[in-house]
């Protein structure tokens, strides 16, 4: 090699060993997503607390899909229940409403895991039903949900039902908020009065801690909202050793069972 070739050569790779890094790429990795978790935004001691704000919320779970219609209209059915992913939290449970999916075609299941974005909203009525000061309907309105994978449902998280006695004066009716639309399990409990509303096809049981005395009347009943129940499947005294279900809310709360399995007797 020539003397000047060789120099030239030199210099090129002693500059290139000078030459600096890139700085490595800022990278926080996040299984969740980069969206907020429902808790986030339903908490009302959370500072990112969004009532009626559109929000973007990554990895939630879909606990329950309502497909019974028990007022016969087709208007009781199509309810989607979610939950944050591997999270029994307060505030972890939401409803969609009306929810357009990406893909157009898809067909929800139970366990799937989904990213929500839309308008959260705390509802002070429906229709022509004004709720109590204070007292709201909390649902995702039309948002759009897109499938992320497909997982497991959620388990259902143990709660006391005296949280979802709100009582008459609505004293208790915070306590109960951090349930609502959560799949959870009450024990040892008893159906304190037999059937006691069938509007509208809509069944409902009053219950009672086994070693509570009698309820008021907004106490937390066992509902058919999400399964068939008889008028006359459970009398007065009728005791359960537990009852599973999503807590549902209509100025007072209410129990859903899915199924048969989750009224252990």
């Amino acid at each position: 090699m020539r003397p000047a070739i060789a120099t030239a050569v030199l210099a090129l790779t002693v500059g290139a060993c000078t030459l600096k890094p890139d700085p490595a790429a800022q990278y926080n990795p996040n299984p969740l997503g980069p969206g907020y978790r429902i808790a986030q935004v339903q908490d009302p001691s959370s500072p990112n607390y969004a009532p009626n704000t559109t929000v973007d919320v990554t990895s939630v779970v879909v606990s329950t899909i309502d497909t019974y219609d028990e007022t016969k209209d087709g208007k009781s059915v199509g309810t989607v229940y979610i939950q944050d992913v591997g999270s029994s939290a307060p505030y972890a449970g939401l409803s969609l409403y009306e929810s357009s999916f990406v893909p157009g075609d898809l067909m929800l299941l139970p366990g799937d895991v989904l990213d929500v974005d839309g308008p959260y909203d705390e509802s002070t009525s429906v229709g022509s039903a004004m709720f109590p000061a204070g007292q709201t309907l909390p649902q995702f309105n039309k948002p759009v949900s897109t499938y992320r994978y497909g997982f497991m449902s959620p388990a259902p998280t143990v709660v006391a039902l005296s949280d979802l006695d709100q009582h008459v004066d609505g004293s208790n009716y915070l306590t109960g908020r951090k349930w609502e639309n959560m799949l959870v399990t009450v024990n040892d409990v008893i159906v304190a009065a037999g059937e006691t509303d069938s509007t509208d096809l809509r069944v409902s049981y009053l219950l009672s801690s086994a070693d509570a005395g009698p309820p008021d009347l907004d106490a937390c009943a066992m509902s058919n909202e999400l399964y068939p129940l008889g008028k006359n499947d459970f009398p007065a005294g009728t005791h359960f050793k537990s009852i599973t279900g999503i807590v549902t809310w209509f100025y007072s709360y209410q129990i859903a069972p899915r199924s048969a399995a989750d009224l252990v007797q």
